[in-house]
């Protein structure tokens, strides 16, 4: 598959899951009750915590779709040049963000435990720490790229 037909296929997928997530926030735990009522039931919590789980969940939500919007972003730039100091900042800030959401799942592991919070962390860790070592070797590219195109 060429690289073009491969970064718009990829652009739309993360376009749908993006709006497929923002749609699934909202109208499972905000404006679906059934929906709302498993979230709880499985975090075994009853109504006096479920402001707590819900703020997490959007929480949670929102970084989530904050790396998707910088990963359409990164991927925007792959058609001309994918070596530019933007995305090596993008990958900075996805890299951030995914080390705030490990956070956030560790901290929940303290307090609502179950295993898939815990395998939400591990990921969200690794994944950021994948990320921010993809934006210094991004920012070395560019470095790289600026001086060979300063000598040509």
């Amino acid at each position: 598959m060429e690289a073009k037909t491969l970064a718009r296929v990829t652009r739309g997928l993360l376009w749908l899951g993006g709006a497929a997530g923002v749609v699934l926030l909202l109208g499972g735990l905000y404006f679906h009750g059934g929906v709302q009522g498993l979230f709880l039931e499985a975090y075994g919590v009853g109504p006096e915590g479920k402001a707590g789980v819900l703020l997490f969940l959007t929480l949670m939500a929102g970084i989530a779709l904050w790396i998707l919007g910088e990963l359409i972003g990164v991927l925007a730039t792959v058609e001309r040049d994918p070596f530019v100091e933007g995305n090596a900042r993008a990958f900075f800030r996805m890299g951030l963000a995914a080390e705030l959401a490990g956070v956030g799942f560790t901290i929940k592991c303290f307090t609502l435990f179950t295993f898939m919070t815990a395998v939400c962390a591990l990921v969200m860790v690794l994944s950021g720490l994948f990320a921010l070592v993809l934006a210094q070797v991004f920012h070395r590219a560019v470095l790289y790229k600026q001086e060979n195109d300063l000598t040509i």
